[in-house]
């Protein structure tokens, strides 16, 4: 559920998530498949059925993929950062909380 609704730019998970041309992006892929997609965002999935209708949608597109694989190049990135510091349990810690992200189930 947290996967659709930061595809669809409603939940941002992380700090490094938070870049809006992708959740634009992303919206406009799944508005131009799904026209009936754009009015369920507008009215921020406030009709019954429409959290289902959505997730249908994402679930027949690419969408979580391409969110996966946008979410790895974000914790690389973040990773080839921290590792910049000064090493330090903190710098570990954030390094070992990036690969958490990637992997855990929920």
């Amino acid at each position: 559920m947290c996967a659709l609704f930061f595809l669809l730019g409603l939940l941002t998970p992380w700090w490094w998530l938070q870049d809006s041309n992708v959740r634009l992006t992303a919206r406009e892929i799944l508005a131009t498949a799904f026209p009936e997609m754009n009015a369920m965002i507008m009215r921020r999935f406030s009709f019954p059925g429409d959290v289902d209708r959505a997730r249908q949608y994402v679930l027949q597109s690419d969408g979580v993929q391409q969110t996966t694989y946008l979410a790895q190049q974000y914790c690389h990135e973040a990773i080839r950062e921290i590792s910049k510091l000064r090493p330090s349990p903190e710098r570990d810690a954030l390094i070992q909380l990036s690969e958490i992200v990637l992997t855990r189930d929920k």
